[in-house]
């Protein structure tokens, strides 16, 4: 059997990346429902009709909020609605994994970072996934199971010298994470994380030159950055019932990055 067969797994961040890579996987590992969620209405209907394309008649829908700016009853509501829309043989409304992945950086000094950037990538970062997380669990916590996996960095691990905000953001996730799984074991609701390194998303490619890129996997022991459908993977096995007993953990997915 497939790792999600069955599961309806809902993915922030969803329309690109390491998002859009995790919704394929989920698709590939026999998921019976993937929901994508994106800032954007355009990139939420270009990734709809990619994975409609290679994979026709499945059941994929796309929601659109900003994550800095949105209400949490937003989030509960995309949530609440994905799950309707998708219940099992008997009728009952399941949620089994949400991942959340959507997040912004910044590569400003303390000297010359913009005023209010530092709030802004807290807010999107950290907030944004206290409320994805707050509204999956109180859904999965009702149902007594289910997967919550987040986005760290290494960079919330190890400290970032160009972008204090995103260091500190990452580092308030793996806190949440830890907090919010050992409350949440109780109710065999499982919440982890990924410590991604450098990974190729258009994020990270848009301002990288050859020489740039040179650099950085210098630093990286596998000397290369990661391809986003090796992030998903670990996403996609830490939703499954493979990692049932992973619980308020870390895992660093980095070709072994310091």
């Amino acid at each position: 059997m497939a790792l999600m067969t069955g599961k309806n797994i809902f993915i922030t961040g969803g329309s690109r990346g390491i998002g859009f890579a995790t919704a394929r996987e989920a698709l590939l590992e026999g998921a019976n429902a993937v929901a994508i969620c994106s800032h954007y209405d355009e990139t939420r209907e270009a990734a709809l009709k990619k994975l409609n394309e290679e994979f026709p008649g499945r059941n994929i829908v796309g929601y659109t909020f900003d994550l800095e700016t949105c209400a949490e009853s937003v989030i509960g509501d995309a949530m609440k609605d994905f799950i309707a829309k998708f219940p099992d043989a008997e009728g009952k409304q399941h949620l089994d994994a949400v991942c959340s992945i959507a997040g912004i950086t910044h590569n400003n000094t303390a000297k010359n970072i913009p005023e209010g950037l530092f709030e802004k990538v807290v807010r999107v970062n950290l907030i944004g996934t206290w409320y994805v997380d707050h509204q999956a669990a109180l859904i999965m916590r009702g149902q007594k199971y289910g997967s919550i996996v987040n986005t760290a960095s290494i960079a919330g691990v190890y400290g970032s010298s160009m972008g204090s905000g995103y260091g500190a953001s990452k580092g308030g996730v793996i806190g949440l994470t830890r907090s919010l799984g050992r409350e949440m074991a109780f109710f065999n609701v499982r919440v982890n994380a990924i410590c991604p390194g450098v990974v190729k998303t258009d994020m990270v490619m848009k301002d990288c030159t050859e020489a740039a890129i040179a650099a950085v996997s210098a630093g990286i022991a596998m000397r290369r950055m990661a391809e986003p459908s090796e992030l998903a993977k670990m996403f996609i096995f830490l939703c499954s019932d493979n990692a049932s007993y992973c619980e308020a953990g870390l895992y660093h997915v980095d070709g072994w990055t310091t």
